[in-house]
């Protein structure tokens, strides 16, 4: 497993282990012997894959200082010269060796995080971050012109479809305008069966239109004006981190639950188009209802990717009851839990849905195909800005992220609803 992989592994754990615990404090009782039993089993298995995470870090970082000390034998001063991935307007980049060994999560390379917060902090004014900004772009100065680094949109974008749902699973739509119309067939061609010489019947395809409509989002965070060199690439870490935490929890709420005044204000659980399984309460949802939705969705197009999503609490303590009361468990399973499918499906979590605690009229859970159901439509890719004036009385800056966005179900048809009655 790559490093990557591990991290995300080990924040699933947390997240599994957290949900376990929640539904026993919200029954407000200890855990029974099966809860403890998944707990000891995930804590085993963040214990050796932390090691893991250790033993591959120390690689990377001997690797590192490996590197950065043949880099520092071939120059006299105290910079490392990289040259960049491949961009006509980009010269090589020179950042401090110091800040050359210090290793970002969540940029691909140290010398794109350093990249990035040069950018930011040059943007607020800071005179040696807009030297080196000029030093990099051809035709530009050093009065704030300058290029977004593609680094910095790129590993945002990335974090937020690790972080949420509607990005990874919604079918993406490019805008090329403010309104886009995307086309939806409705019907298909006809089949007929002539006999010898006969005459073929003839048949039209119709067509709908899918309107999308971009509606900016914006997330602001703070970041100090004096941040010393080797310091940028883990701050830029938080504040992408940041951004992305709260950018793909909104796209999620807009999509399950719908936002007034949002992106989309009734969402999938008051889309009149996506039909519905009623339940009484969390504690009577059944096998039964579970089916009953997969039954209703009846996969109308062949080959469709239909999955689950729902909330991890809902999923380890209600589904998992029902699944263990079904019979059938086997001793590994109860060693190391169950994996997050459902009757033959993935199962995707989504902290914003209501889980364990839902109350009546909720959104509980969603089955079907969503990338085929939900058009997710990209107008403008994420922007950046600085505020120097917001919070100058603490020598902060404001890094603003905006995003012109828009989601729409499209094909209702292709997913069904399990609500709370």
């Amino acid at each position: 497993m790559s490093i990557e992989d591990i991290r995300a592994r080990l924040s699933d754990i947390v997240t599994e282990t957290e949900a376990i615990a929640e539904v026993a404090g919200g029954e407000d009782r200890e855990l029974n012997e099966r809860e403890s039993n998944d707990i000891l089993a995930l804590d085993d298995e963040a214990k050796k894959l932390e090691a893991d995470l250790d033993h591959a870090e120390k690689i990377k970082e001997a690797k590192d200082r490996i590197l950065a000390r043949k880099v520092e034998e071939k120059v006299a001063a105290q910079a490392v010269v990289i040259t960049p991935a491949p961009k006509e307007e980009i010269k090589a980049v020179s950042i401090p060796a110091k800040a050359a060994r210090y290793s970002s999560k969540n940029f691909a390379s140290a010398e794109d995080a350093f990249v990035s917060g040069q950018y930011l902090l040059a943007q607020a004014g800071n005179r040696k971050a807009a030297e080196f900004m000029a030093a990099q772009s051809e035709g530009t100065d050093n009065k704030g012109g300058f290029t977004v680094p593609d680094p910095l949109a790129a590993s945002l974008v990335n974090l937020l479809e690790e972080y949420g749902v509607a990005r990874r699973a919604c079918r993406r739509i490019v805008m090329s305008a403010d309104t886009w119309a995307v086309p939806k067939l409705t019907d298909h061609a006809a089949v007929s069966y002539p006999g010898e010489a006969g005459t073929i019947t003839d048949s039209d395809l119709s067509f709908s239109q899918i309107q999308l409509v971009a509606t900016k989002v914006a997330a602001l965070v703070k970041m100090s004006t004096e941040v010393a060199e080797d310091s940028v690439i883990s701050l830029m870490d938080t504040v992408v981190q940041s951004i992305a935490y709260s950018m793909s929890k909104a796209e999620d709420t807009n999509l399950f639950l719908g936002v007034a005044g949002g992106i989309n204000a009734d969402g999938i659980a008051g889309d009149s188009s996506v039909a519905a399984t009623s339940v009484a309460s969390v504690s009577a949802l059944s096998l039964d209802d579970l089916i009953a939705a997969q039954v209703g969705l009846g996969n109308p197009i062949v080959g469709a990717r239909n999955e689950w999503y729902l909330n991890p609490t809902l999923f380890h303590g209600q589904v998992r009851t029902l699944l263990n009361a079904a019979g059938g468990n086997t001793m590994a399973e109860y060693q190391g839990g169950l994996r997050p499918t459902l009757l033959g499906h993935p199962v995707n979590f989504v902290n914003v849905m209501p889980g364990a605690s839902a109350a009546s009229g909720d959104l509980v859970a969603v089955f079907g195909d969503m990338s085929s159901g939900v058009y997710f439509g990209d107008r403008r890719s994420l922007n950046f800005k600085t505020i120097n004036e917001l919070y100058i009385e603490n020598d902060q800056i404001g890094v603003q992220a905006t995003e012109r966005v828009d989601i729409k179900v499209a094909n209702g048809e292709l997913l069904h609803k399990i609500v709370l009655a």
